[in-house]
């Protein structure tokens, strides 16, 4: 059984003025529920390529996930790394 997860930041307007990573994915009733979330300062590759690590330690078959995204470079350079079997895919969103 396959999982999927989707990963994106969002830009904190706070005093703090850092990211919050984070990955989601849907349950058996199709509903959205937060798998790993991270705070960072500021969005970097360093800052995904931590994040990273700990959902793949978190996800017990890597080889099972599909990991959507915008492709941002951060993200997409790090996810080739770290998820070397995941299979990756692009938010229809973002490609529209």
């Amino acid at each position: 059984m396959a999982i999927g997860a989707c990963i994106d930041d969002i830009h904190l307007k706070a005093r703090t003025r850092g990211v919050l990573l984070v990955a989601v994915c849907n349950d058996g009733n199709k509903m959205i529920y937060p798998l790993a979330f991270g705070f960072a300062n500021p969005e970097c590759t360093e800052s995904w390529t931590w994040f990273l690590k700990k959902l793949y330690k978190l996800i017990q078959y890597p080889d099972c996930v599909l990991l959507v995204s915008d492709q941002h470079n951060g993200i997409f350079s790090v996810m080739e790394v770290i998820f070397l079997d995941a299979a990756h895919g692009i938010c229809a969103y973002h490609l529209a």
